[in-house]
């Protein structure tokens, strides 16, 4: 169906309180202004893309980055690939999910 293409099916949403880079946060909020997506679908999409590409690569974090802890809704189908792939490369869940905001910026 062409909706298949634009929207993601309804799932599960959990609440997760997860650190980012400051600096890719704020990437998230420019972006959040130019796309009508939240930051929390922002996030969710950065995360199926990962996953679908299989694109767990760690990128050169600025020594002084901050991070920040930030409230998200995340997809459940979104956080369980996140477990499979925490589990499979011993990276944690921020880890990944910054790897993921990093790669969906920077594409």
């Amino acid at each position: 169906m062409v909706f298949d293409k634009y929207f993601y099916k309804r799932d599960n949403i959990l609440k997760r309180r997860i650190e980012v880079d400051a600096s890719l946060y704020e990437k998230l909020k420019e972006l959040s202004n130019i796309y009508e997506a939240s930051i929390n679908k922002l996030v969710n999409v950065a995360i199926m893309e990962m996953v679908e590409n299989n694109n767990v690569k760690l990128y050169d974090r600025p020594d002084n980055e901050i991070t920040e802890s930030h409230n998200f809704n995340i997809r459940e189908s979104a956080y369980r690939e996140l477990e499979k792939l925490r589990d499979k490369h011993h990276l944690s869940i921020y880890k990944l999910v910054n790897i993921a905001i990093y790669n969906a910026v920077n594409s």
